[in-house]
């Protein structure tokens, strides 16, 4: 716990000091290195060694950078997501030598196409935030959203968890976890409303804060199923205590596309 409380708060120096030299620029640069990390990672998880060959899983890797980024910074999300899908589904489809691969084809082919939107698509969104009016206030609060649930759901849980919230997928997690991770995503909306305009309403904040905090309890899930599928306890190892970049970012990657729409309906209203 010392190991994992030393490097959260390391890694929150280090972005809030590239915040205070480069401003946005900084945290450009840092979402398109975490991004990159996380489809490495997830090409690694994913596309293993007794599945699918080298490669391939690099392919994966390329087109699903290339998508990111034109996704982020040049084109709208359609196109490249159709882009690279269809490139990614022909590399399979000729990678297949015998009727026994066409089963795994079929897998590792949707496996791709998930990939694009859960490691492509949904970071991309997170820097379109900072094109947002205030968008600085926007990027930090998504994380705050996702931080401060994630840290009271842990504490929450480890004191009053009783009831097994998703065993078969991540054995730990209670509902009173999930509870009290809910109630600290709506603490943060508190304080985002605070460094918004004053028309900004502080109610429908704290609500989009709490869908958004559901959503990246949703993202813990579905990564612990990607690590059980894989047979792995961490996705990586770049971060002490936490793990791999998707480790961390699990929860922010899920929320995403939700408090993207939800920030894209409340500045309308500003």
């Amino acid at each position: 716990m010392k190991v994992r409380s030393v490097s959260a708060l390391i890694a929150a120096a280090a972005v809030g000091a590239i915040f205070w030299f480069f401003r946005t620029n900084g945290l450009l640069a840092i979402g398109i290195a975490v991004s990159l990390g996380s489809i490495y990672e997830y090409g690694r998880l994913t596309f293993r060694p007794e599945i699918a060959n080298r490669s391939l899983r690099w392919s994966f890797v390329v087109l699903c950078s290339a998508l990111f980024l034109t996704t982020a910074f040049v084109e709208k999300p359609v196109g490249s997501i159709a882009q690279a899908s269809i490139y990614f589904m022909t590399i399979v489809l000729f990678n297949v030598t015998s009727r026994r691969d066409l089963p795994n084809a079929v897998q590792l082919q949707g496996a791709g196409l998930m990939g694009f939107l859960y490691v492509g698509l949904f970071p991309a969104l997170a820097l379109r935030l900072l094109k947002f009016d205030h968008g600085d206030v926007w990027f930090f609060g998504l994380l705050a959203i996702v931080f401060a649930g994630d840290t009271m759901a842990y504490i929450t849980g480890r004191f009053f968890g009783r009831t097994k919230l998703f065993e078969a997928v991540s054995p730990k997690k209670t509902v009173e976890g999930a509870a009290g991770g809910i109630f600290g995503s709506a603490l943060a909306g508190v304080l985002i409303a605070q460094f918004l305009p004053p028309d900004a309403s502080s109610w429908m904040m704290i609500a989009a804060a709490m869908i958004t905090g559901a959503f990246a309890q949703i993202g813990d899930l579905h990564e612990s199923l990607l690590k059980r599928v894989a047979d792995v306890k961490d996705s990586g190892r770049i971060m002490p205590g936490h793990g791999g970049v998707l480790d961390r970012l699990d929860g922010v990657l899920f929320a995403t596309p939700v408090y993207f729409s939800l920030v894209s309906f409340l500045t309308s209203r500003l």
